[in-house]
């Protein structure tokens, strides 16, 4: 990285074309396109004790029945990548669910989702294995809390996940390490060439987590100046709080140069609200310790970061410190 003088850029801010709703398992489900050949991915991460991290999940480029289908998994020590390995499958060695999550390739189980413990206690759950080379996992998930989605008739999102409990073990060069730690897990689709010309020009997006809070945050750009941002607060065990978008102060800042783009290395992330109310203050800042610099969807440049989070939430009466290391990213389509 080459340090570049400082700037900062406040978006002027609107919010999401449709609310925050409630979730099935069917809306983490595949889901195609039948106009056009569009991305679909299932995305998962977690950050564990013992200071390694991951992301790990499995992207689609399909129309109806034909494409492609890639598993991915990066595993990081304190911050830096360590590990990294993707696979190529054609559609027809792609095996999944319009009903559940499900992704099996090659008759091989990549995410499973525990329907038995969704059934009876409503409980959401997914096994996640994956080996290539002599890299690999073997993790389950564990939700603490209530999932959600933003859907619309083009790119949607749902996250499944916003907090879960995670344990099993990685490989790394062919060596075992049992772990545990905090995740998350979302589902994004029908991300075509049109997406930079009616979604926007690209985003960023992150989480917070607290001892019993989550805040699962995203700013879409619009434009250099104007975004759609949105910022929904969870508590374990309980459900979530959608704020509202002009309550929501982010504000990316120490730009540098990195990979010839420009690109900031401190986040401010603010929100003064009352929903239903219940007072929401948050106040955190994200500032980068390390940044992994790679190409999504084949042009797109993006930037995975782990970022030291510090600051607090606080839901009503309940105020929490924020203290740890998270993931976030900022992609560009142009």
């Amino acid at each position: 990285m080459t340090s570049k003088k400082q700037a900062s850029k406040i978006f002027k801010n609107y919010p999401p074309p449709v609310p925050a709703m409630d979730i099935t398992p069917a809306d983490d489900a595949f889901h195609g396109s039948k106009k056009r050949i569009a991305a679909e991915w299932w995305y998962f991460d977690a950050n564990f004790t013992n200071n390694y991290s991951l992301h790990i999940g499995c992207r689609t480029f399909s129309k109806k029945k034909n494409g492609m289908v890639s598993p991915f998994l990066e595993i990081y020590k304190d911050g830096k990548l360590i590990a990294k390995a993707v696979k190529r499958f054609s559609f027809n060695k792609f095996e999944t669910s319009s009903d559940y999550p499900l992704v099996k390739l090659a008759n091989n189980t990549i995410i499973q989702f525990n329907q038995e413990l969704y059934n009876k206690k409503e409980q959401w759950v997914y096994n996640v294995t994956l080996e290539i080379e002599n890299h690999g996992v073997d993790l389950i998930f564990k939700g603490a809390t209530k999932g959600f989605k933003y859907q619309t008739k083009a790119e949607s999102w749902t996250v499944a996940l916003p907090k879960a409990t995670v344990e099993g073990e990685i490989t790394v060069n062919g060596k075992k390490i049992k772990v545990n730690g905090i995740g998350y897990h979302d589902h994004n689709w029908n991300y075509s060439l049109l997406t930079p010309l009616t979604y926007g020009k690209g985003w960023y997006w992150g989480k917070l987590m607290s001892k019993s809070l989550t805040v699962s945050w995203a700013e879409i750009i619009k434009s250099p100046y104007r975004g759609e941002i949105l910022a929904v607060v969870s508590q374990d065990g309980k459900g979530y709080i959608p704020t509202n978008a002009e309550k929501i102060f982010f504000k990316p800042e120490k730009f540098i140069r990195n990979n010839r783009r420009e690109m900031p290395t401190s986040f401010d992330l603010k929100i003064d609200d009352v929903v239903n109310g219940i007072p929401i203050k948050v106040d955190v800042k994200m500032e980068t310790y390390e940044i992994h610099y790679n190409k999504v969807l084949i042009i797109a440049p993006y930037w995975r970061y782990h970022v030291k989070a510090k600051g607090y939430i606080t839901v009503g009466s309940n105020k929490e410190q924020v203290n740890e290391t998270q993931i976030m990213e900022f992609l560009k389509f142009s």
